[in-house]
């Protein structure tokens, strides 16, 4: 049989490059092709980069192609395209089996039926999910009567309208879990981070889950059951980074799980794992404020880490407890300092107007707040505490706690609730806030920005081939102040 993964692209591209370049390979599909061809290797597998190849050339990749099994992969800014695409693939040829994952349909699986024509949802960690569905699909288990109530992990159309099975269990190993189908993809075409020291450079992924419990975040996938955190064996690690070598000539990777010192013994044995192989090949990943020691920030130093990501999202104590970020600010400022000491660059990220519930009362940063945020990030700055500044408007993505307080407390207007298309098109200030003017948040956000652009060519670490993308994003920027300057007048 036949199967085929996209990552769905909008059909229409965005003028100011809102999801930026795409500069990686789309890992989670390519983890899934990985799974089902190891353990299904008479299965032929297509993926399609449809962030990369754009609206027209999926459509056709999918036609040349023919699946008997396609499965669409989105998230929120593209969901509204994936699920005309799963309608477009079922309108041409019913008896396809179309298959919807990824964040946005776990996090609104019925939404994501009730607006296609897809067969199913797969919700949570879909590797082995997608292996059985595949493997009933091999045996002779045809569309017009599958058995998807012996399938674990699915929302599907059943006699009576959407049912769903109980959550797969998450595979305890992630050791068992073979290395991306990268081989399914045009590696050469993706240039990795628009931050590097070293090139080639490219994703890789070190752990699954998050301890923590932001309510900002998006995570629904690795809240479907437990345990919230999983790590990669030190020698897997490793042995993948060896494998980008040989294979593929990468200098670089960038550890993109949700936090390297999630567990913390793990963590330091990966570096003296990295250091004991001698791999030269550098390295950044995204850490936690706490715990975080000067252990750990040596050894990532000495295996080559050069750059860590700093999630502390606002300057405001208030807001980082009522955000239920579990980190304060003097915490966030021995981090940088710890992470500094040890000659790494700090990446920090922060979030513009927060929103929170205190006893069910809305709570959020106005724009004095904010600018406290900017202050406390410009005083890092001064101090030569930061490198690098990620600056973005708090946006509420299903799955998230924000995304359920927002519809309480009717924070989406009406033309966006739904219509994630807009998200993506039209405007980047998804939430109303009551006394906060589109106009107060163009001006924070162009502060920001400035302050980014400053750390940016001070720090180095960005080429000129990068220009195009950081071009789209000042692009962005214009427009967003021209729009809410005309709306105030």
């Amino acid at each position: 049989m036949k199967l085929q993964l996209v990552f769905a692209p909008p059909e229409t591209p965005p003028q100011f490059g809102e999801l930026g370049e795409q500069i990686n390979p789309p890992l989670g599909i390519l983890y899934l092709a990985a799974y089902v061809r190891k353990h299904l290797p008479r299965t032929e597998i297509s993926v399609v980069d449809g962030l990369r190849q754009g609206y027209q050339k999926t459509i056709q990749a999918i036609k040349d192609f023919g699946a008997d099994v396609v499965g669409i992969s989105s998230f929120t800014p593209t969901a509204s395209s994936a699920l005309r695409l799963a309608t477009r693939i079922k309108t041409g040829d019913p008896g396809v089996m179309v298959l919807m994952g990824g964040p946005h349909a776990t996090a609104l699986p019925e939404d994501c039926l009730n607006k296609s024509l897809a067969d199913a949802v797969v919700y949570g960690e879909g590797e082995e999910t997608l292996r059985h569905i595949v493997s009933l699909y091999e045996s002779g288990k045809r569309l017009a009567a599958f058995p998807w109530e012996q399938v674990d992990g699915v929302y599907y159309r059943g006699e009576t309208g959407i049912e769903n099975t109980k959550p797969r269990r998450f595979i305890q190993n992630l050791d068992d879990i073979p290395f991306p189908a990268r081989d399914l993809v045009d590696m050469k075409e993706y240039s990795g981070y628009y931050l590097y020291k070293t090139k080639p450079q490219t994703l890789m992924i070190m752990s699954r889950g998050c301890p923590a419990n932001c309510t900002f975040c998006s995570k629904k996938v690795w809240e479907t059951s437990t345990p919230k955190i999983r790590v990669r064996s030190p020698k897997n690690i490793a042995d993948e980074i060896e494998h980008l070598k040989k294979e593929y000539g990468i200098r670089e990777v960038f550890d993109n799980g949700d936090e390297f010192n999630n567990h913390m013994a793990n963590a330091k044995d990966v570096c003296r794992e990295l250091i004991s192989r001698k791999l030269d090949v550098d390295w950044m990943t995204l850490v936690r404020a706490v715990p975080l020691d000067d252990e750990l920030v040596e050894l990532m130093a000495r295996s080559g880490c050069w750059c860590a990501g700093l999630g502390i999202e606002s300057g405001n104590p208030e807001a980082l407890k009522g955000i239920c970020k579990g980190i304060t600010l003097p915490q966030a400022e021995q981090a940088c300092r710890l992470l500094k000491k040890h000659g790494l660059k700090v990446h920090a990220f922060f979030m513009l107007f927060n929103v929170w519930e205190e006893q069910g009362v809305l709570r959020y940063e106005d724009a004095g707040m904010t600018r406290n945020t900017l202050n406390f990030a410009r005083g890092l700055v001064d101090r030569k505490l930061l490198d690098y500044l990620g600056w973005s408007i708090t946006t509420p993505y299903p799955g998230s706690q924000l995304y359920d307080m927002a519809l309480r407390h009717n924070l989406i207007p009406p033309e966006l609730s739904g219509n994630w298309d807009a998200w993506l098109k039209d405007t980047s200030f998804i939430l109303n806030l009551p006394g906060v003017s589109h106009q107060e948040m163009a001006d924070m956000k162009a502060h920001g920005s400035l302050l980014r652009a400053r750390l940016m060519l001070r720090s180095g670490g960005i080429g000129l081939k990068d220009a195009s993308y950081f071009m789209k994003k000042a692009g962005k920027l214009a427009h967003n102040l021209i729009t809410a300057w005309r709306e105030k007048k």
